[in-house]
């Protein structure tokens, strides 16, 4: 991952309806939306089936080695060394791309969670089917094998590990249709941000005061000034940010206003950023249970 990558530094973000954590969209500066195209549904394909295979070759090991004793079974790794590797590639560049992409940590998140059902789902179902084929070969040529009871033992095995597999791919269609609409509302918010940046009328402002150490939970609100052609305003906002990286008051800022009243309130580029540097009050509130 590039030092130049733009979510790199995440600075203070705020929001005018109450959004924090994974629901914040965080649009760098001079960030375009790109489109979304079938390639990242691809990547995440791939990191499913890689996840998939990689959960298959290990587990296969393992079972081998069960039957056995020891000993063989190894080979299978030939399976799973090679799509773990894949499986860490696509991982990186599903969260990369993601996060371009969408911009907003909870609906790639869940993009990433269906990705990692789905291939569980695939590797279970492919060690399932192993099991199965195994209890049918030891009761066709029970002679050729030396296992005591285990036809009943492959049979649960399989049985088992296809309900794991079942509800895996269920629960991982399920997060997949979530996934979609939260990317859908996460991409549109891009855009309303965007079309603020470029076409809404900004007035400067700053941030008034610091916010209350009491409420704080990885954020907190603060009221912000601001001067337009009708006169001095002020507004609260939430500031989302980590405890060590609070805009001082007098912290400049721009503020967007839509034509539908709707505001966008960032920081303003042309000045310098200076942070609160006492953040005790705040890493207290949050290892009390904020963040």
């Amino acid at each position: 991952m590039s030092e130049e990558w733009a979510w790199l530094e995440e600075r203070p973000v705020f929001t005018t309806h109450g959004e924090k954590g994974g629901s914040v969209t965080r649009v760098p500066p001079g960030a375009a939306l790109a489109r979304l195209t079938s390639g990242f549904v691809l990547l995440v394909a791939g990191f499913a089936v890689s996840l998939g295979l990689t959960i298959a070759g290990f587990g296969l090991v393992f079972a081998s080695r069960a039957e056995t004793g020891g000993g063989t079974g190894w080979w299978w790794l030939v399976l799973g060394v090679p799509a773990a590797v894949v499986a860490l590639i696509t991982f990186s560049g599903t969260f990369t791309t993601g996060t371009e992409l969408i911009m907003r940590g909870n609906a790639r998140n869940l993009v990433m969670f269906a990705g990692v059902l789905c291939g569980v789902a695939i590797g279970l179902g492919g060690l399932a089917l192993r099991w199965s084929w195994r209890a049918s070969d030891i009761r066709l040529h029970p002679e050729a094998f030396d296992y005591p009871g285990w036809n009943d033992h492959q049979r649960f095995n399989s049985e088992l590990l296809a309900v794991g597999a079942v509800l895996a791919a269920v629960a991982g269609l399920v997060l997949a249709v979530l996934a979609v609409r939260s990317v859908r509302r996460a991409r549109r918010d891009v855009e309303r941000i965007l079309h603020l940046r470029q076409t809404a009328p900004r007035s400067p402002g700053v941030v008034a005061k610091l916010p209350d150490p009491r409420s704080w939970n990885g954020g907190g609100d603060v009221p912000i000034r601001y001067d337009d052609e009708h006169g001095r305003h002020e507004i609260r906002v939430r500031v989302n940010t980590t405890a060590g990286k609070i805009p001082v008051p007098g912290t400049h800022v721009i503020v967007f206003t839509g034509p539908d009243g709707d505001l966008l309130v960032e920081i303003d580029p042309e000045h310098a950023l200076e942070y609160h540097p006492d953040n005790r009050p705040y890493e207290s509130s949050s290892s009390m249970g904020g963040n």
